[in-house]
């Protein structure tokens, strides 16, 4: 998505505007007031109609049901929002679907309104500066715009490997949440929610194909709308069921193939999913799949294999995402698709299974035996951790029980700062399945917005913008209305997602159940440079700010490289903070 940036202000400031980029002024500036008015915009897409002007990244995928609702036949996802905007003012936002971060300027009511989607496919960031408010939709604009400092909260959150992907890593600098808008009119400045997930919605079929058929319908709508306006689009697909299930629609929805990118992994056997891959190929009758070497980039510095964006720690321009897009835009291909989000709805969570013996259902202690036995684990060992446990507990969800804060962070940082309140507890919502709120603080904060993050901050320098079909409030919705246990059963994750793409994907791919992850290949990565990474581990300003036991830090690292101690993913964020500390702290 390219970038776009506005400026409400009492005056014009023209060496501030060449910050942001091309300034549009509009004809009828307001007049001065206690909340000025706009006074410039700039960005790849404006639109303007009856005095309201419209600047930011949209897509809307509710468009039939918004023009029906608006008596209109036609326009551009920008002239649906002013249309919507001029019939029902700020309730318009909830009616949107899709990935948007906008800025609207509404001269009849001297009213600026700057809205994210709910998922945050969209960036949005402002900043208040003497008499300004500055908008951008990246943050690397707002940061040139005056002094910045790093936000010691944020940071201690991604040092730790519990970060809000969400919050701006400056203290001057501050993140739109997702499904948020903030406002600007007479009364002042406030940020008003306006998308969230409805705890008490309940969605009850009395047959389980229906659910199926319900979900394969829903995804498969996802998927076509993240196709408009694409003549040729891009699929990234490994083995996993994810990506094989957009792919799969994907072919059945457009009316050439796609072209699909995958990985190979030769120097890390445990990575690779080739065989899965050709099986997807031959069940779809994909003429040709184009491989990239996952390992092509090995010999970097990590500076250089993973710099640093930055948006945050976890942001990375990987010179890999480069490699794909620059064969995708060779392809011809504007679009990729890919199947981030599919764990975080589709897979479950395994206090589904104490909480279904909560209501009574003693089923459950068979199926998790049975799913033991598939899986070669040792059944009474993961009974007590399943079931006795949580079940001597209690039944709220804290996100905080049993986690605990790394070794090196500091323990008065931890107090000074409150940091066990401040990065492990969150506000639950209301769901009365323990399973169903972890599973929605887990979307909150998942690590697959580092991801989404970073391919946008390739792919947009190629010309290419990433979709994510999962990442969908409406599939957001259905997949915490239904019964939890759909996505837990017979030892299988993800298993009403296996039911609805029956006939879609071959059994070998549907019924796998192993779930590839990239310790291995991340472990190789640091064992390739073992001392440069611990410089960069040693790296002093978070240990200035009072954040970082550099000592513990090293001794855990030196303790993984020699083998004395598996890897722990906290480790790898601990790096990518220090790595964005190096270069923007």
């Amino acid at each position: 998505m390219p970038a776009f940036a506005a400026i409400l202000a009492d005056r014009p400031d023209p060496e501030l505007g060449d910050h942001l980029g091309e300034l549009f002024v509009p004809p009828d500036r307001p007049p001065s007031r206690s909340v000025a008015g706009l006074v410039a915009l700039a960005g790849d897409r404006l639109w303007q109609a009856d005095r309201l002007l419209l600047v930011g990244n949209i897509r809307i995928d509710n468009g039939p049901e918004l023009r029906a609702a608006l008596d209109r036949a036609s326009g551009e996802d920008g002239e649906l929002i002013l249309t919507a905007w001029r019939r029902w003012g700020v309730d318009a936002l909830a009616k949107l679907v899709g990935d948007f971060a906008f800025v609207l300027w509404d001269a009849h009511t001297r009213t600026l309104v700057a809205a994210r989607d709910g998922l945050g496919m969209a960036t949005l960031c402002y900043r208040r500066l003497d008499d300004r408010l500055l908008l951008a939709s990246d943050i690397e604009q707002l940061a040139r715009t005056g002094p910045t400092t790093p936000d010691s909260v944020t940071l201690a959150g991604w040092l730790s490997g519990w970060p809000d992907p969400h919050r701006s890593p400056f203290g001057e600098i501050e993140v739109l949440p997702p499904g948020h808008a903030l406002i600007a009119d007479d009364r002042g400045l406030r940020v008003q929610q306006f998308w969230q997930v409805d705890p008490a919605h309940r969605l009850h079929y009395d047959a389980v194909g229906d659910y199926a058929e319900h979900l394969a319908e829903l995804l498969g709508r996802t998927v076509r709308d993240r196709l408009r306006g694409a003549d040729q689009v891009a699929c990234q697909m490994s083995g996993g069921l994810d990506s094989t299930s957009v792919t799969a629609l994907a072919v059945e929805a457009l009316p050439r193939q796609p072209l699909v990118i995958s990985h190979t992994y030769a120097e890390t056997a445990a990575c690779d999913e080739q065989p899965l891959v050709k099986a997807m190929a031959e069940h779809l009758g994909l003429e040709q799949i184009h491989w990239i070497a996952a390992e092509r980039h090995l010999d970097l510095p990590y500076e250089a294999l993973y710099p640093p964006a930055m948006e945050n720690p976890g942001v990375v321009r990987s010179p890999r995402y480069a490699d794909e897009c620059a064969l995708i835009a060779e392809q011809g291909a504007r679009v990729l698709l890919t199947g981030s989000g599919g764990d975080e709805l589709t897979w479950g969570h395994a206090l589904n299974y104490p909480h279904r013996l909560r209501q009574g259902d003693l089923g459950v202690v068979l199926e998790v035996a049975r799913g033991c036995r598939a899986q070669g684990l040792p059944v009474l060992r993961t009974l007590g951790q399943l079931l006795v446990a949580p079940l001597l507990r209690g039944a709220a969800y804290d996100p905080a029980r049993g986690r605990r804060l790394p070794d090196w962070i500091r323990r008065e940082a931890i107090d000074r700062l409150d940091l066990r309140a401040q990065l492990l507890h969150e506000d639950r919502i209301g769901f009365a399945n323990p399973a169903q709120e972890a599973r929605y603080q887990a979307l909150r904060r998942t690590a697959t917005y580092n991801a989404v993050r970073s391919w946008e901050q390739v792919a947009r320098r190629h010309g290419i913008e990433v979709r994510h079909p999962f990442f969908d409030t409406r599939l957001v919705e259905f997949s915490l209305a239904i019964p939890d246990d759909l996505w837990n059963r017979e030892g299988y994750p993800k298993w009403l997602l296996r039911k609805a793409m029956q006939g879609r994907l071959p059994d070998a791919v549907r019924w796998n159940r192993k779930k590839v992850t990239f310790d291995d290949f991340f472990v190789k990565v640091i064992r390739r440079q073992p001392e440069p990474i611990r410089q960069l581990l040693a790296h002093p300003a978070l240990a200035d700010m009072g954040l970082l036991d550099t000592e513990a830090l090293l001794a855990q690292y030196d303790d993984t490289i020699a083998g004395r101690r598996p890897f722990n993913v906290d480790l790898l964020y601990a790096l990518m903070t220090q790595a964005w500390v190096a270069r923007f702290g």
